[in-house]
């Protein structure tokens, strides 16, 4: 199966991805507890979004 360039579900995987990435951006700068805290906590969304089916 090709996926074509505009295909909503190769969008919504590069939204994702970009998502990951900023998070991680934040992990790595997170210094205090309260900064780790807070990158856990938009891991655990993260994730939730990720397995949360679409409607």
């Amino acid at each position: 199966m090709e996926i074509q360039a505009n295909s909503p579900a190769l969008m919504i995987q590069a939204h994702n991805l970009d998502a990951v990435r900023a998070t991680l951006a934040s992990a790595q700068q997170a210094r205090t507890p309260e900064q780790h805290a807070d990158v856990i906590l938009q891991l655990s969304t993260a994730a939730t979004q990720l397995l949360t089916p679409s409607r």
